[in-house]
C-alpha cells in the first residue's frame, strides 16, 4: 500500500551534491536572517532576497533551476530534506559559535558582510 509521502528514487540527473546543497541552503537562510533583521519595507526585503539568492548560486556555480530541482527532489523525498536539514541546522549553529567566540570574520560569509555594510 502506498503512503501519503511519494519517494523519488530517481534523482534529477544535475541534482545539487548534498554538501554543497548544505552550504548553499545555510547562507540562503543566513541572508534571509541579515535581510529581515535590516530591511524594513517588505517589497525591499524580497528585491535584496533575491539579489542575494542569485549571488549564491553565481557564487557555487549553480543556476536557479539545478537549485529547484534539487530542491523539489527532497521535497519528494522527506526523509532526505530531513537529513539534509539536521547537517544545515549543525552548520549554522557552528557558525553562530565560531561568531559568537569572536572568529566573526570566518564564520561570517560575504553577504552578511556586505548587508552589514548597508
Amino acid at each position: 500500500m502506498l503512503g501519503c509521502q511519494s519517494q523519488s528514487d530517481q534523482k534529477p540527473k544535475d541534482i545539487i551534491p548534498e554538501d554543497k546543497m548544505v552550504r548553499i541552503l545555510a547562507d540562503i537562510h543566513t541572508a534571509e536572517a541579515m535581510i529581515e533583521s535590516n530591511v524594513i519595507y517588505p517589497d525591499t526585503a524580497l528585491m535584496t532576497f533575491n539579489q542575494e539568492q542569485e549571488k549564491i548560486f553565481t557564487r557555487y556555480n549553480v543556476t536557479q533551476s539545478q537549485f529547484e530541482d534539487t530542491y523539489d527532489y527532497y521535497l519528494d523525498n522527506l526523509k532526505d530534506m530531513d537529513e539534509l536539514y539536521e547537517i544545515i541546522v549543525d552548520t549554522l549553529s557552528m557558525r553562530e559559535t565560531k561568531a559568537k567566540a569572536g572568529t566573526g570574520q570566518e564564520a561570517t560569509t560575504e553577504q552578511e558582510q556586505q548587508l552589514q555594510a548597508q
